[in-house]
């Protein structure tokens, strides 16, 4: 751009307006042209910047403030299987909502749960992750977990594998909890004591998989299953797929996925191969 040649045809079109506004007695005193004119381009450089100092403070806020999606599960008898960005499996229960992230943050990990859900949290002791309910807040860093936040019971949690730590939103106190052990909130804060059974085995029986990768629906059925493993090869690892299980074999569910993605499998031993 030419600056000068700018600058020129700048002054050239403020003259012009000064110049009408003095023959139509809008402006007293040819002197006050200059001072005015250059008051105005002054406010307008001003305006300038503040809309860029504007633009510059939404972009930081939605940088800093990751774009949230939400997976619900209205159907009360079954499970609806979520794999998040990180590799940590949610388990989420009927009448239940998670919401998390499109990216976590580089220094953490953040959802939020509505409900019930079992959880399979991918491990990064350099990025914690966090899960807000209604009552208690849940820091890990890798480990399984069974929570219930419901209508019916306020917070309970219950460690399957690892480390968990509990934090009371009213009362401010927490407890570490590891492998065995529940934790329920009570109208005096937050108790600990031995897991009585199970707490997984509900998650299993009939489970759902809504616009999830080929890879992702295997890597979860095979955490599950103590028979067959399944596999696929890579060129269809990310195909997409909503399919439900329940009670399944391996072997039925290599035929179901295959029917529903136009694909065959191989049987190998123990290796079942979805091509």
């Amino acid at each position: 751009m030419n600056r000068n040649l700018y600058n020129e045809k700048t002054d050239e079109a403020w003259n012009k307006v000064y110049t009408k506004l003095e023959r139509n007695g809008l402006i007293e005193q040819q002197h006050q042209r200059h001072a005015v004119g250059a008051f105005m381009k002054w406010g307008i450089a001003c305006a300038a910047v503040l809309l860029c100092i504007i633009i510059s403070a939404v972009y930081i806020t939605n940088m800093r403030t990751p774009q949230m999606l939400t997976q619900r599960n209205d159907e009360a008898n079954s499970t609806l299987v979520k794999t998040l960005e990180d590799g940590s499996v949610v388990y989420l229960a009927g009448n239940s909502s998670l919401q998390y992230p499109v990216h976590f943050q580089e220094n953490k990990r953040n959802v939020i749960l509505h409900g019930n859900a079992l959880f399979d949290v991918a491990k990064n002791k350099t990025r914690p992750f966090f899960i807000d309910t209604k009552y208690a807040t849940i820091e890990v860093v890798g480990t399984s977990f069974n929570i219930k936040s419901n209508n019916k019971v306020s917070f309970e949690l219950s460690v399957s594998r690892g480390k968990v730590k509990v934090t009371d939103k009213k009362g401010g106190n927490n407890l570490l909890v590891s492998v065995g052990e529940t934790v329920m909130l009570s109208p005096h804060g937050l108790i600990l004591r031995q897991t009585k059974a199970a707490q997984t085995g509900q998650y299993n029986n009939c489970i759902r998989f809504k616009d999830e990768t080929l890879a992702n629906i295997i890597r979860v059925i095979n955490m599950a299953s103590t028979g067959a493993k399944l596999r696929t090869v890579p060129e269809q690892a990310s195909r997409r797929l909503t399919v439900s299980f329940s009670n399944d074999t391996p072997d039925m569910e290599a035929v179901l996925i295959s029917e529903a993605l136009n694909l065959r499998y191989t049987v190998n031993g123990n290796v079942i191969t979805i091509r």
